[in-house]
């Protein structure tokens, strides 16, 4: 058996996420068929990260075992032709049998973008807010979550773990024509947790909740605290480091 590597982008507005779930269409399951159009064999494939309904990725990684070694330059080809137009295959690379696409990762990053005013053409990649927000405040809130924290309060409840700790390594916030851009990269996410956390940064950045309110939430690890999640269309997964 002979593993490979792929690394994928996708709009994921008409995805109901990454995961294969029965009924549903998901990335992971147009990915498997596609190889087993092209290979004629029921593959495993197993992706860095499982984004949810309507997140797009830019970089998201995953890998497959397949019986008989393949040229990566024609089964990328191949692969792009038979999946999707929301579907990208970016690169194709062989690895050692030990390669894990999830647990081999030290960190992943995510983006998120919000417009400030009305806008059509990236309606489902933004989250379009008609208000202003106060940007030296969520840059100052941000630095809050900077390092080793409990993100059990930004975390969907069925989907806590026994250990909620992550790393935030960086994290920032800048301006860039009408939008915001958020990027934050841990050695880990928890459901949710980027949603939850810009949600409760554009509250800050409303006025509605201070920084001192956003400590207290990080500290009781209650999910139900936590009063705004942003919008799926805004995130996306940008890159996975090994």
């Amino acid at each position: 058996m002979a593993k490979y590597r792929i690394v994928i982008e996708y709009d994921g507005t008409d995805f109901s996420g990454w995961q294969i779930q029965p009924g549903s269409r998901t990335v992971q399951r147009e990915i498997i068929d596609g190889i087993s159009k092209i290979s004629g064999e029921n593959v495993k494939l197993t992706g860095a990260g499982r984004t949810d309904a309507g997140v797009h990725a830019f970089g998201q990684v995953a890998d497959f075992e397949i019986s008989k070694p393949i040229d990566p330059h024609k089964f990328i080809f191949a692969l792009n032709a038979v999946t999707p137009d929301d579907i990208a295959i970016k690169y194709i690379q062989e690895v050692e049998p030990n390669f894990d696409s999830r647990r081999s990762a030290t960190s992943r990053i995510y983006s998120y973008r919000i417009h400030i005013g009305p806008t059509a053409l990236n309606r489902r990649y933004v989250w379009a807010l008609n208000y202003e927000l106060d940007l030296e405040s969520m840059i100052h809130a941000t630095d809050e979550i900077i390092g080793e924290h409990n993100f059990s309060s930004f975390c969907v409840r069925k989907s806590l773990k026994e250990d909620n700790t992550c790393n935030v390594l960086e994290a920032s916030w800048r301006k860039v024509g009408f939008e915001l851009l958020f990027t934050i990269e841990a050695n880990r996410f928890l459901h949710g947790m980027v949603r939850s956390l810009v949600g409760s940064f554009v509250e800050i950045g409303r006025g509605k909740l201070s920084i001192e309110e956003f400590r207290r939430i990080m500290d009781e690890s209650d999910y139900t605290s936590v009063g705004v999640k942003a919008p799926s269309r805004g995130l996306c997964l940008v890159n996975v480091k090994y």
